[in-house]
């Protein structure tokens, strides 16, 4: 089945200059090799969107992987950084903080400035990027720097959709949960009242508790369905401006079993920057001074700083890890290893994968138990509602047999 690709490629006949636009093929192969075949360098595919998603997406933010991989490509293709910048800076979708950081890059790169000191002015790039290329400018080897931070910032991605992934359904239940009751509440229920409101007979409790209930949602409903919508919003605007997942991760950080596994997270993400940073020429002490500069928390930057200042002072790698609680049995073991055999950096490497897979491997079974406990409290809950609204036909049902 054919669709549709957005592709951008930099053209190697005629005039060079990045080219996006939208090819129909079988595959993102399938294009990429008809594209190759036919001399043009192919800087990104992906499946094509429909025009108002495109246009939502020209507010985002500057997409810095992206940005680093099509840099990457054209580097390998020969270019020097400023022509692969100016290159890039040609593209007919240039526009907003795109077009700005392109700009900024260009003025500076033409200045004179070194291509990590322009990238900082950008405000744009994570330290852990820019250090990696200040190292690559010892060594001449950008495209093996960007290739680094592709790999760091492909597991952090990796764990953040593993995040995701396993709240999507919670999120789903409880919304769909919520959706249901307030149905009830604002819809039914009050129905419901004008129709019991006659009946005279011996009431039991939960039926009184559902007509006050009742009497509530029909005279303040407005006002009830108001505040849920300003709750709403509330929370919309607490979560995009970042207080609502900050007071998550002190919720988090509150249950011990959680801290744990927040601490195999930023471990991860720790040890995946000292990989990177390790391999493009940085030493251990320069490598842990620009993690601490990380947004790793306040507890994991001070234990940072205490590892680098056990490390000044002239202890092993692994035991100033250790000292900082950064390192179990088994990585210390692995952190000497590495010391000895001169494979650091790889050892770095493996210590950032085998936490990332424990914190996925927690991850995976919390989804596999939270999502029937979720289920079955949504389902008490919404079928509670439900009991309670028909109580009052059995109270009546009683009180005409009574009658009789």
């Amino acid at each position: 089945m054919t669709r549709l690709f957005k592709v951008r490629r930099l053209q190697t006949q005629g005039s060079s200059a990045v080219v996006e636009e939208v090819l129909p093929a079988a595959s993102a192969d399938e294009l990429r090799a008809r594209l190759a075949a036919a001399g043009n360098v192919v800087l990104g595919i992906s499946t094509a969107t429909p025009a108002w998603t495109a246009w939502a997406a020209r507010g985002q933010a500057f997409d810095v992987a992206w940005w680093c991989r099509e840099l990457e490509t054209l580097l390998r293709a020969g270019m020097s950084p400023v022509e692969a910048i100016e290159t890039l800076a040609t593209g007919r979708a240039e526009s907003g903080e795109r077009a700005r950081v392109h700009a900024q890059l260009l003025q500076a790169l033409h200045q004179g400035a070194a291509l990590s000191r322009a990238m900082r002015t950008t405000g744009v790039f994570p330290e852990v990027l820019l250090a990696g290329v200040t190292a690559s400018e010892r060594t001449s080897t950008l495209a093996g720097a960007l290739a680094d931070f592709l790999r760091y910032d492909e597991l952090l991605q990796r764990l953040r959709r593993q995040v995701v992934s396993a709240a999507l359904y919670p999120a789903l239940v409880t919304g769909l949960g919520g959706a249901i009751a307030a149905f009830l509440l604002l819809y039914v229920i009050p129905r419901f009242s004008r129709m019991y409101g006659s009946f005279h007979g011996t009431l039991s409790g939960p039926t009184e508790f559902v007509l006050g209930l009742s009497r509530v949602m029909r005279d303040h409903g407005w006002l009830i369905a108001l505040l849920m919508a300003a709750a709403l919003v509330g929370l919309a605007v607490a979560w995009r401006s970042g207080a609502a997942p900050r007071a998550l991760l002190r919720a988090a950080q509150a249950i011990t079993p959680l801290r744990r596994q927040l601490d195999h997270y930023r471990l991860a993400q720790l040890y995946q920057a000292l990989a990177l940073l390790v391999r493009g020429g940085y030493t251990v002490d320069e490598a842990l001074q620009v993690a601490a500069g990380m947004a790793l928390g306040d507890d994991m930057a001070a234990r940072v700083r205490h590892a680098r200042g056990q490390v000044a002072l002239g202890k092993p790698v692994s035991a100033a890890l250790s000292a900082a609680s950064l390192t179990d049995p088994i990585i210390e073991r692995l952190l000497a290893v590495g010391e000895r055999s001169g494979s650091f950096a790889q050892i770095l490497q493996t210590i950032a994968e085998r936490h990332s897979a424990t914190f996925t491997t927690f991850v995976e079974r919390g989804t596999r138990l939270l999502e029937p406990v979720l289920l079955l409290a949504v389902a008490l809950a919404v079928g509670s509602l439900v009991v309670m609204m028909y109580m009052p036909i059995f109270d009546i049902a009683g009180g005409l047999g009574t009658t009789r």
